[in-house]
């Protein structure tokens, strides 16, 4: 199959412009309060590390499921965005862990978590995976903490399972299917084809959308974020993917059925999720908490992990 070069030219500018949408990288550095030594490298701009929660793996429903644990109490879970993955909470992660047992996941299809090209990424498989990974590895009740995909992801799954997910905290929810091109996840198959579109200069690019604190998108951090997109095309076809959830014709409306206690955290500067779908999502979910920051942007828990930890505290007592 042949492309001419504006054809060529249209795929990969909708396919960018999907990833900075949705924030393919929903990852940065900030400067926040003092958390545990082993987590003060993370305040470094110029070092980068990997998690120091051991990774583990589970597989469920034919699906391997990467995770990390730690801190005791109540039990919290963190989802990720589109294109993201568990490393986006390494700053809320360590306050958190401090009052209870976070255990933080790579959506299926994301970060290390499996990447099966032939899988279905939509609300409801996604949804089921990460219900069934939850169970096994022991997590009975938790209040879940969502950002942009992840929060649609974990209304979804307290609309079904509301007695285990009694609190769900979202942070700029991509809940507005007309945020999307519902055809965009058919061009899926030939996503590999533009993975050379993903390199530095991209997601120093699509970074720039998504975090507010613009000098801290150092070459290290782009390097590690740019990393999972460095398998041949996987990871960006997994990506387009997904995008089939976003534009799910249920959302928001089914959100309605939701139960749950819902808080919404949402940074003013977000070029992602525009203020109108948050506006909508709170019409839909009247009973649900807003609160906002005037500085912050899509990745508000980046921006302002205190200001984040803060509010989820709360929530949760």
């Amino acid at each position: 199959m042949e492309f001419d070069t504006d054809t060529v030219f249209m795929i990969v500018g909708l396919l960018l412009s999907v990833a900075a949408m949705f924030g393919i990288a929903m990852f940065i550095l900030h400067n926040a309060k003092k958390t545990p030594a082993a987590w003060a490298e993370f305040h470094q701009p110029e070092t980068v590390q990997e998690l120091v929660p051991e990774s583990k793996w589970i597989e469920v429903n034919g699906v391997k499921v990467h995770y990390i644990q730690a801190g005791e109490g109540p039990d919290v879970v963190l989802l990720h965005g589109i294109g993201a993955s568990l490393f986006i909470w390494r700053l809320l992660f360590p306050l958190l862990q401090k009052r209870h047992r976070v255990t933080a996941v790579d959506i299926p299809g994301f970060g290390r978590s499996g990447k099966d090209i032939g899988r279905d990424y939509g609300l409801d498989a996604q949804t089921d995976v990460l219900i069934a990974a939850l169970k096994a590895i022991g997590v009975e009740k938790a209040a879940l903490v969502g950002s942009s995909m992840g929060g649609a992801i974990s209304l979804w799954m307290a609309k079904r399972q509301p007695e285990t997910f009694e609190r769900v905290a979202v942070l700029a929810p991509a809940t507005d299917a007309a945020l999307v091109n519902p055809f965009v996840h058919r061009l899926a198959p030939i996503a590999p084809m533009f993975r050379m579109t993903m390199n530095r200069s991209t997601m120093r690019r699509i970074l720039k959308q998504v975090i507010m604190r613009q000098e801290l998108i150092t070459e290290a951090v782009v390097d590690r974020y740019l990393e999972p997109f460095l398998d041949g095309g996987a990871s960006l076809r997994t990506f387009v993917s997904a995008t089939s959830l976003l534009a799910d014709k249920r959302l928001p409306a089914q959100l309605s059925e939701v139960r749950s206690k819902v808080l919404v955290l949402y940074g003013e500067q977000d070029r992602s999720v525009p203020r109108k779908s948050i506006d909508r999502l709170m019409t839909i979910l009247p009973s649900a908490t807003l609160a906002t920051h005037a500085q912050a942007g899509h990745h508000i828990m980046e921006d302002e992990p205190v200001w984040t930890e803060t509010q989820l505290e709360s929530f949760f007592s």
